[in-house]
């Protein structure tokens, strides 16, 4: 990428507009992003670079912790400090980056990237598309944005994905799908299907028997670490859905999400412990991103939900 790219629909809504990172601060750990994200009327339901942490780049893939052969600290992806136990945060030199090696366009974005360590070697390979689409449901437009993204360990050793909660801070288990919310999410309501079961097993999306058939809001301490099939938080401008795939590796995800103060969406797959890959092994993962104008019911959410794991 030469430059930020527009994300457009293909009746021509802007979805948002995709930048490479290039140009951000080494201990931000530089990585794509997309910001403005836009709903259909236009309006923006992203933040970038706020006070509070200004390594929150709108809406991309960010993981605070992966442990790398040869590296003294878990190499950094998501920005700032990282979380140490016995320490709290502190800002080690351990800030990677996710750095393109090629990329093509139309329809939507293919990229090519490299994940870094803080001294640049590689450890990585991905591969990133980003879609998106209008779908209708309960009564409205969506955008909905597809992200499709396969890692390749391209180390000597096998890798371990994990988070704060993994290190030792209790409730701190973010790195994954992020987004950044708007200040106009700050207390903005979440809403959500029923957390899987026991074990981390799930029902099929739509079946009233699964909870995610039946959708409602549910407090931030209910939903920090649930593993649910979707979630999203609604203000009263704006909905914002996230859908991982049923397929994502580790099952029914798990979610950080913070809707006071800091409002923040991430599917968070390594929240309650470490994923491993083996060398040359991958992981394929694909999430959506539904956004509407207004504050949607219940029903409207459900249906968003079921149009994106159909996509």
């Amino acid at each position: 990428m030469t430059g930020p790219t527009p994300i457009r629909t293909a009746d021509g809504r802007l979805a948002g507009v995709l930048h490479d990172g290039g140009g951000e601060p080494a201990e931000h750990s530089p990585r794509p992003f997309l910001h403005p994200v836009a709903t259909p009327a236009g309006g923006t339901v992203s933040d970038y670079g706020p006070a509070d942490h200004p390594w929150h780049w709108g809406l991309g893939i960010a993981v605070s912790n992966v442990a790398v052969a040869g590296q003294r600290y878990p190499v950094n992806l998501w920005g700032g400090p990282t979380y140490s136990e016995g320490q709290g945060y502190v800002q080690l030199p351990n800030n990677g980056s996710q750095r393109g090696v090629g990329v093509c366009g139309d329809p939507g974005v293919l990229q090519r990237l490299e994940w870094r360590a803080a001294d640049g070697s590689p450890f990585l390979g991905e591969e990133r598309s980003w879609g998106a689409r209008t779908v209708s449901a309960g009564g409205a437009d969506w955008i909905l944005t597809s992200v499709r993204s396969r890692w390749v360990n391209t180390s000597a050793d096998a890798l371990a994905f994990g988070s704060p909660t993994t290190a030792g801070r209790v409730n701190a288990g973010y790195g994954g799908f992020f987004l950044r919310l708007a200040p106009s999410f700050d207390g903005a309501d979440i809403v959500a299907c029923a957390a899987a079961g026991p074990g981390g097993a799930g029902s099929a999306l739509g079946s009233p028997s699964a909870g995610s058939g039946a959708a409602g809001s549910v407090g931030e301490e209910d939903a920090m670490g649930s593993r649910r099939s979707w979630l999203g938080l609604r203000s009263a401008t704006a909905s914002v859905l996230m859908v991982p795939a049923p397929g994502n590796p580790g099952g029914p995800s798990p979610w950080f999400v913070r809707s006071t103060g800091t409002p923040m969406l991430c599917a968070a797959p390594f929240f309650h412990s470490e994923l491993h890959l083996g060398v040359g092994e991958a992981f394929d993962w694909s999430w959506s991103l539904l956004v509407a104008d207004g504050r949607m019911s219940d029903s409207a959410c459900i249906d968003a939900a079921a149009a994106a794991v159909r996509s």
